[in-house]
């Protein structure tokens, strides 16, 4: 960790911050890329992933140190990731040269009775013995093959402990010590867990090695039936600076102090770009003040004692996955272990989230057709629609093949919408052409431009015309 050149005060890179990154360029000494959003599937022989070569160009040419985060493959599930996602990682860490790379201690993929499915999104693992073992070991094997050092990051858990876990802190440390890694510390995470009624913060950093502490993350977050989530969508709250200005010199190798928040949230919260300044001036002062306090022994961890064995023996990280994606998903109700989950509220929490995730891919990757769909029938009868179709498939980490596997679903359905069919023929065709660059052409049975116009400005077209049309997307810039 000591090797590791010292990157300073920046923010997370998301679509929609870049303008503002370059306008504080002088506040911002690195960004961090999250690298899945550039790739998508492929449609070339034995090219099962490709990267969107033009934003990662974008990227590469951004004067910042760049630092790697994958939302990927979470290293923490008992399913391996796919190698060829592993290998596109690899590229866009060397495009980027980015200092080192990260992923979180989660899981997203669960190997079921029908196969390997998703989850749509980051869930929680079993803190125990057996998974900190697997979890090093996918470390181990996923850091031989990246060019820079690797850090996992402390995850966000919206159940209760199940007797019989490791504490937060215990569970995170092992796996940094069996694995030999980084680690990057979320401290906006553990400040969740703690208000959640899981360890506190300092308990949790008292059971962790802090000097493998290579990054750390602050944010913002938000409520939701009464949990307090790490939603990335504000500024870092006066509490968590104030903890964070404990904790920062306790962390002799930390060499990067990260601020995330979603774009999409400051019009929403009313956030200026000139409160963001004010935020990265916040993080630098911060920052700058740990190096006056550092301490340079961290303090002595607890050695403790093992869990006590629990009455009821804990599931192996492959049943808790299938377990808690059984709930989650509502889609297995008598798997083995799953009713461990039946009183624990955080489950709701996260079927809503995982509900939202895939809501809004569908919206914004389907814009058009969602507007035609409510303006026809009215919301309610959409989302009845979203909630018929998720019993049919499960998520998909990709937007486009979510959004394709919903365009079947509503064609399927034979919707009472007209031009609906085209529509969502157009959007599909939209994404296509983006991603491989080349040209498409949509068949329609009335003018095309009124009619995509109108629900661009959510208004209902009027279907004035019918005859036969057709319109050819070109890629960009051609």
């Amino acid at each position: 960790m000591r090797e590791l050149p010292e990157s300073g005060v920046g923010m997370v890179c998301l679509p929609g911050l870049e303008a503002f990154i370059e306008a504080a360029h002088d506040l911002i000494d690195v960004i961090e890329i999250e690298p899945q959003p550039l790739w998508f599937k492929s449609a070339a022989a034995g090219v099962p992933y490709a990267v969107n070569g033009a934003a990662l160009a974008q990227l590469c040419a951004d004067p910042h140190p760049k630092l790697v985060h994958g939302v990927g493959f979470p290293v923490g599930g008992s399913v391996a990731p796919e190698p060829d996602q592993v290998a596109l990682f690899v590229d866009v860490i060397e495009a980027l040269d980015a200092s080192w790379a990260s992923e979180h201690l989660s899981f997203s993929r669960v190997d079921g009775a029908g196969g390997v499915f998703n989850t749509g999104f980051l869930l929680p693992p079993l803190q125990s013995a057996h998974t900190v073992a697997l979890a090093a070991a996918n470390i181990r094997a996923l850091s031989r093959q990246l060019p820079v050092p690797f850090a996992f990051e402390t995850g966000v858990n919206y159940l209760r402990p199940v007797p019989g876990e490791m504490s937060d802190g215990a569970f995170f440390g092992a796996i940094a010590e069996e694995a030999d890694c980084a680690i990057l510390l979320d401290l906006h995470n553990l400040w969740c867990n703690e208000r959640n009624g899981r360890q506190g913060v300092l308990a949790a950093l008292d059971d962790m090695p802090l000097e493998r502490v290579c990054e750390v993350h602050l944010a913002g977050g938000d409520y939701l039936d009464g949990y307090y989530l790490d939603a990335h969508s504000g500024l870092v709250p006066p509490e968590l600076m104030q903890l964070a200005q404990a904790v920062l010199p306790r962390l002799p190798n930390v060499k990067a102090l990260i601020f995330e928040i979603v774009p999409a949230y400051m019009p929403a919260r009313d956030i200026a770009q000139g409160q963001l300044t004010a935020q990265l001036l916040d993080l630098r002062r911060l920052w700058d003040s740990r190096k006056k306090t550092l301490q340079v022994a961290c303090a002595p961890r607890a050695t403790g004692c093992p869990p006590a064995p629990c009455a009821t023996a804990l599931p192996s990280p492959v049943e808790w996955e299938r377990a808690l994606a059984a709930r989650v998903l509502e889609r297995d109700p008598d798997a083995p272990f799953a009713p461990i989950f039946d009183a624990d509220n955080g489950v709701a929490v996260l079927r809503q989230l995982v509900a939202a995730v895939r809501s809004g891919t569908v919206v914004d990757s389907m814009t058009l057709s969602y507007r035609l769909i409510v303006l026809s029938l009215g919301e309610p009868a959409f989302l009845s629609l979203l909630r018929a179709f998720w019993k049919t498939r499960p998520p998909e980490p990709f937007a486009t093949e979510e959004a394709l596997n919903f365009a079947e679903f509503l064609r399927a359905q034979a919707l009472p919408i007209p031009h609906l069919g085209e529509v969502l023929a157009f959007e599909l065709a939209s994404h296509q052409v983006r991603m491989y660059a080349q040209r498409k052409t949509v068949r329609f049975t009335c003018s095309p431009l009124p009619l995509l116009m109108a629900l661009r400005h959510a208004r209902m077209p009027d279907f004035a015309d019918h005859g036969e049309f057709a319109l050819t997307i070109e890629p960009q810039g051609r």
